[in-house]
């Protein structure tokens, strides 16, 4: 089977973004696949990793399109620290940043990487009359991507699969920013548009998959890899230590931190690794726990992994917004795979919570709950570890499935 995968991230890219099908491919490598990557050339990327590339197989065929580079100059304008905003705009900017944020919004549909889409059509293209491929993959978001498998699927003929690995109309930051209800009835169009056309849709969560609209859907999870964790070890450390690991993102209240750090009587130290924070922000967290905050940049994948196995307890907030009950992270599975006691604020529904709660050692909260939270932490014994089946979580056993959906090319 001979795939072509488009994606606007992928290693030197760093985060979450490239974990899956940075997962998959070595799967479907073993599997008999052949695979050629189509993606950004110096993208928009939220971090580099450049140990990862060393994780993409020799045998896969890399073709980078020209991106064009909008976070270069949207910070040029309102400063290096100043990332491309995707939630709710701030009210202390200025008329010239909100006419842009607004501009975005309702004109760019449906994202700003519609940009990269003729660069990444035209070397599509290119490479599709070259050979014959069995399948095209795009995954998203961007969700732009899918519109680049609707032209390709009509030109050449070809069996496409649209991935989602986050919602398109309930994604968070057309949630907390809406746009106009015309721009909302587009983005409506084009997302029924590509489930419809799609051969099949790749979704993960089954919850997200039930929100989309009717289409040839199929939950495969992001899961993890035993091989990521086959080397680390957990090491009991000289005190507590209570880690975030990953972004803040919109929807997630820092205030919850805050005010669980002030509840808890023990002695502890809370690591925040990798996630930016205002002054503001880093100075709440530094007080209410009663400084014992350490606040660590972005560090590499392998590096994060290690940080979440010597944990004495990993800290998660499912994003508070409506639609937020299908979100199932990256981090979620490699949080349980670091079998470090895991506490997550998140609805009892949540697709999170639901798995969470078949494993003893992890414990979820509704954001309210603080104090109970807190008496948890305070009951935990250092060096406890998580437990329960991992297996249906493996990236070996998300790929069985996939296979079997790319081969079968009919997922009902």
């Amino acid at each position: 089977m001979k795939i072509l995968l488009i994606t606007y991230y992928f290693p030197p890219c760093g985060g979450a973004p490239v974990q899956r099908w940075l997962r998959f491919i070595p799967q479907l490598l073993e599997r008999g696949c052949e695979i050629t990557v189509l993606c950004s050339e110096n993208g928009d990327f939220p971090h580099l990793d450049r140990a990862l590339l060393d994780k993409v197989p020799p045998s896969v065929t890399v073709i980078r399109a020209h991106a064009p580079g909008w976070q270069r100059h949207w910070q040029s304008m309102f400063g290096k620290s100043k990332a491309l905003p995707y939630g709710r705009v701030s009210r202390n900017g200025g008329v010239f940043y909100k006419t842009l944020i607004w501009l975005r919004m309702n004109v760019i549909v449906p994202d700003l990487r519609v940009f990269w889409n003729p660069y990444a059509l035209r070397a599509a293209k290119k490479e599709l009359q070259k050979g014959h491929y069995d399948i095209v993959i795009t995954t998203g978001p961007p969700h732009s991507s899918h519109l680049m498998g609707l032209t390709l699927q009509k030109r050449f003929a070809v069996d496409w699969f649209a991935d989602f690995r986050d919602p398109w109309t309930d994604i968070h930051y057309l949630k907390l920013n809406p746009p106009s209800w015309l721009t909302m009835l587009i983005h409506k169009y084009l997302e029924t548009k590509v489930l419809a056309r799609a051969t099949g849709s790749l979704v993960v969560s089954q919850a997200i998959a039930n929100k989309l609209p009717p289409g040839n859907k199929r939950v495969i999870l992001n899961g993890f890899d035993p091989q990521d964790f086959a080397d680390l070890a957990y090491q009991q450390g000289d005190g507590f230590r209570i880690k975030y690991v990953g972004q803040l993102t919109a929807g997630q209240d820092p205030g919850i931190l805050y005010r669980l750090c002030r509840a808890i009587k023990r002695e502890y130290q809370l690591y925040m690794i990798g996630t930016r924070l205002s002054h503001q922000e880093e100075h709440e967290l530094i007080v209410n726990s009663r400084n014992r905050a350490l606040f660590t940049p972005f560090m590499n994948h392998k590096a994060a992994l290690k940080e979440m196995v010597e944990a004495e307890l990993l800290l998660m907030i499912v994003n508070d917004y409506e639609g937020n009950s299908g979100m199932l992270t990256t981090k979620l599975f490699e949080y349980l795979a670091s079998r470090s006691p895991i506490l997550c604020f998140s609805p009892k529904s949540s697709a999170a919570a639901r798995i969470l709660e078949t494993f003893d050692g992890t414990k979820v909260f509704q954001y309210d709950q603080i104090e109970e939270a807190a008496m948890w932490v305070d009951s935990l014994a250092p060096g406890h570890r998580s437990s329960g089946d991992l297996n249906p979580y493996s990236v070996q056993n998300q790929s069985d499935s996939l296979i079997n959906v790319l081969q079968a090319k009919n997922i009902d």
